[in-house]
């Protein structure tokens, strides 16, 4: 895998996952989405913008479920994607909706934003034993009152709610409420 900050190499490695369709192996698909959410943390704004403006592919529902063994429907439903438009988009080989794209990318910088801290917690065992899909799976479905009781899935909708995401995870790192 290549990273997607090389100008040389342009942005459309940052989609790109060496991991079969077909795998049942959530390990492989953990690292697949680990190794995507560390090209995430190296890339730069506008890598990200131009990757969201090439599309965000359809397997990348895929690497998210698998990773955190949630269903595929229920990624579709946190990233706003109907099933019937899933699988045409899937099939004709097409990116998935702007929006949904979108939705995609912020989950990917909130578990960047998750991944910065866990590193920068400074303690190595704390974080290899951590499982950041698992937690962020059940995290995305929790009410919390810092969003008047909006689940963190729902703030994915736009920007904003993706950036107070954001700051919900620095506070934590700081150890203030979240």
């Amino acid at each position: 895998m290549t990273a997607s900050t090389n100008p040389a190499l342009g942005t459309r490695h940052l989609w790109h996952v060496a991991v079969n369709r077909g795998t049942a192996d959530r390990a492989v698909w953990r690292r697949a989405l680990q190794t995507l959410v560390q090209r995430i943390m190296a890339s730069d704004d506008v890598a990200l913008f131009e990757a969201l403006e090439m599309g965000v592919p359809t397997a990348m529902v895929d690497l998210i479920a698998a990773a955190t063994n949630e269903p595929v429907t229920r990624v579709l439903e946190v990233i706003g994607v109907a099933p019937t438009t899933f699988k045409r988009k899937d099939e004709a080989h097409e990116s998935l909706p702007d929006a949904a794209g979108q939705r995609v990318m912020g989950l990917l910088r909130v578990m960047a934003t998750l991944q910065r801290a866990l590193e920068e917690s400074g303690d190595p065992e704390q974080m290899a034993a951590f499982d950041l899909e698992a937690w962020l799976a059940q995290w995305l479905k929790e009410p919390l009152a810092e969003l008047r009781n909006k689940t963190p899935a729902e703030m994915l909708r736009n920007s904003e709610g993706q950036r107070a995401l954001e700051q919900i995870i620095e506070r934590m790192r700081g150890g203030l409420p979240a």
